[in-house]
């Protein structure tokens, strides 16, 4: 049965906004965030105070699923940060979605997770190695940043708590989400971007997905994308309608 009641955390950032504005004629939407807008539905929570965080989660309660977008999303945010954010935070997520008996989370991680096979540890981006023919998830993790080990903590709890706990989690790799939605501006987007609707099309896959856990890179149908969706579109039937490269030839 799909979820009707969904939480998003971090739901008034980038992300969080696109998806509020899709979904919300199709669930019953939460959210808590650090900054408003609030209302009687998006509570304003510090996801590192975990015990005014449960209560945000018994307060919305019932909850079919949640969606982690929360926490320091800048990829050289220093430890500390990624450490009260990214790692606390998370783990204090994943522990309100047990104790209010939470069935999934679609957990938001990064491509930097693998960011490393795009340049080497301490190096330059004039100094990047050439990747994999297109990375995918049965590569080694690789991170590039402190906010990339934070993410790769991430999925690492997300297994756990399916496996201890029962909780079905889908951890996304997310490539480029842009304000305007345009790839163009920028020669690595044209291999790295999620557009608006792809990635509306690719949570609710994974909000409707017969899939106990699993992780997928969030990218575009871009021709010259350097991460695979092979695992996506035959776990979760996600087909990108979207194209970097075809955009930029109407730009």
């Amino acid at each position: 049965m799909l979820p009707s009641r969904v939480l998003i955390t971090g739901i008034n950032g980038l992300i969080g906004g696109i998806l509020h504005r899709a979904l919300s004629d199709t669930y019953t939407l939460f959210g808590l965030d650090r900054e408003g807008p609030f209302s009687h539905r998006i509570a304003s929570v510090d996801i590192a105070d975990a015990e005014r965080l449960c209560d945000t989660f018994r307060r919305f309660a019932p909850l079919d699923a949640v969606i982690h977008l929360a926490g320091d999303s800048k990829v050289y945010a220093d430890w500390e940060h990624c450490l009260s954010a990214n790692i606390v935070g998370t783990r204090n997520v994943y522990e309100a979605a047990r104790r209010t008996s939470v069935k999934r989370v679609v957990f938001a991680s990064s491509n930097h997770v693998t960011g490393g096979y795009e340049s080497p540890a301490g190096g330059s981006a004039g100094e990047a190695l050439a990747p994999p023919p297109r990375i995918s998830i049965r590569d080694p993790i690789r991170p590039d940043s402190d906010y990339g080990v934070s993410k790769a903590f991430g999925e690492a709890l997300a297994r756990f708590y399916c496996d201890r706990f029962g909780i079905s989690s889908m951890c996304l790799r997310i490539g480029s989400v842009l304000y305007d939605d345009d790839p163009t501006h920028e020669p690595r987007h044209l291999q790295t971007w999620l557009s608006h609707r792809d990635l509306i099309q690719l949570v609710e896959r994974c909000l409707a997905a017969d899939v106990e856990f699993g992780i997928y890179y969030g990218v575009s149908n871009n021709h010259n994308r350097i991460w695979s969706i092979a695992e996506a579109t035959a776990e979760l039937g996600y087909h990108p309608l979207d194209d970097a490269v075809e955009r930029s030839k109407t730009a």
